[in-house]
């Protein structure tokens, strides 16, 4: 007599899915959700409503974004990969249909796929993609899930990066990204990232910049030197990262001037150690970050790294004989208004 297959409750399996995905976001995030029902079903199974936890700093409490989420249990009888990506194929039925409503969504569309407890013999295990991100569908047919997105009690700051209107981030100054620098020929332009002149054009807006800095040495808040340069073209270092970093150099030249105002705030790690001098030696890091302005592309923001360097003589005291220097070290994009 053939096998039959074994059937699995299809409306069971996908309440364990929202079941899961509820405890993780108001049971492990403190975040709040709505479950839609299945009449108002538009593509969406929950609303996630984000919340920042006094934990966090700063601002606490509601954030007011929403993130709408498809979720997805079973449709694999394995367990996803340990790295790289997998996918769900859906059908490209089901995505045509559904492509043209999440694209429409006034916040973040997410898929969370659950693997349920039959598969993995013990809790389920959830992973979440992008649904506006056209490399989330490799085919017409499937959906893309990197294993890096896990959504669990860490998987919080992933979400949280989809998000623009952050509170704290509309808070933040806002600055118009520079056309022109009255002190350098050499713009680092979109255009150029591309071409073989894009780095030697880089290095020389960066030799203008080190040049000015030290002819005027009190327009920027940080001294411009060779040791940001080193950092930011090291090997090993993403090449994407690093053309972003020289993109936004001109950004970082107006952010660091003092006629800007933005504020300095200190970063957590520091270094200290005693010298055989018996000079006390501290590093540590602010950051100064803003909303800036394009005339090319979205809104972005925008965070400048400044190493800090302090020195105090052994045999000397008082605040007033403490040496504090300051050099540009980074500059990261954070995140990028979609």
């Amino acid at each position: 007599m053939k096998k039959s297959k074994k059937n699995y409750d299809t409306t069971h399996t996908g309440q364990i899915g929202v079941s899961w995905v509820t405890w993780i976001v108001e049971g492990l995030w403190g975040c709040g959700v709505e479950v839609v029902s299945a009449h108002n079903d538009n593509s969406i199974d929950v609303l996630i409503f984000l919340k920042r936890s006094e934990k966090s700093g700063g601002y606490a409490g509601p954030t007011g974004d929403i993130i709408f989420a498809q979720i997805k249990t079973g449709y694999r009888n394995a367990m996803p990969p340990a790295t790289g990506t997998y996918g769900l194929n859906l059908g490209s039925k089901h995505n045509d249909a559904h492509v043209p409503r999440w694209l429409s969504m006034p916040g973040p569309a997410i898929m969370i796929h659950v693997t349920p407890p039959r598969v993995t013999n013990g809790d389920p295990i959830a992973y979440w993609t992008d649904l506006k991100d056209p490399k989330t569908f490799a085919s017409s047919s499937q959906i893309t899930f990197d294993v890096k997105r896990r959504f669990d009690a860490t998987g919080k700051g992933g979400l949280y990066n989809l998000c623009w209107r952050w509170a704290e981030l509309r808070k933040l100054p806002t600055l118009s990204a520079p056309r022109q620098i009255p002190w350098s020929n050499h713009m680092p332009l979109q255009v150029l990232a591309l071409s073989g002149n894009f780095h030697d054009t880089c290095r020389n807006f960066y030799a203008d910049w080190m040049a000015h800095s030290k002819a005027n040495p009190t327009h920027f808040i940080a001294q411009v030197t060779n040791r940001g340069w080193r950092h930011m073209t090291r090997i090993g270092r993403p090449k994407q990262t690093m053309f972003q970093s020289l993109l936004l150099l001109p950004v970082a030249s107006k952010m660091l001037e003092q006629s800007s105002g933005l504020p300095r705030k200190r970063l957590n790690n520091t270094q200290k150690k005693t010298l055989p001098n018996g000079t006390k030696w501290e590093r540590y890091y602010e950051a100064v970050t803003a909303r800036v302005t394009f005339y090319e592309r979205q809104e972005a923001i925008i965070r400048v790294i400044i190493e800090c360097t302090e020195t105090k003589p052994a045999q000397v005291s008082g605040a007033c004989n403490l040496l504090t220097s300051r050099s540009l070290y980074s500059i990261y994009e954070l995140a990028r208004r979609r």
